[in-house]
């Protein structure tokens, strides 16, 4: 048996489930890039705008929220303790991204 957890995301007509291992994810994966490449945790950052990307938002790295993410992302974001660890950006797409590695002072 494997346990894993079920991640629905999406909005309108376009909605997705994963299923991922609970010990694999995009988490899972930027963590092991990062430390397969030597890249310091402050300098690793998650960018994402739907909900299953709310996981790897919550690692110990900055993050970014895109300004076009989709309503249960935006929801996390509110619901959680405010910090400066996971900006929500004005801009949208990679417009966004920018914008957020700018105001954590990594471009």
């Amino acid at each position: 048996d494997m346990e894993g957890r079920i991640i629905i995301s999406g909005a309108g007509s376009h909605r997705y489930v994963d299923v991922v291992p609970i010990a694999a994810g995009k988490e899972q994966a930027l963590q092991y890039v990062r430390s397969r490449h030597g890249i310091p945790q402050h300098l690793c950052v998650a960018a994402g705008d739907s909900g299953n990307d709310i996981l790897m938002l919550d690692g110990d790295h900055p993050g970014i929220v895109v300004g076009n993410a989709q309503g249960e992302l935006l929801h996390w974001l509110v619901s959680r303790a405010q910090d400066d660890k996971v900006l929500l950006a004005d801009s949208y797409f990679a417009d966004g991204i920018m914008e957020g590695l700018m105001r954590h002072g990594l471009y």
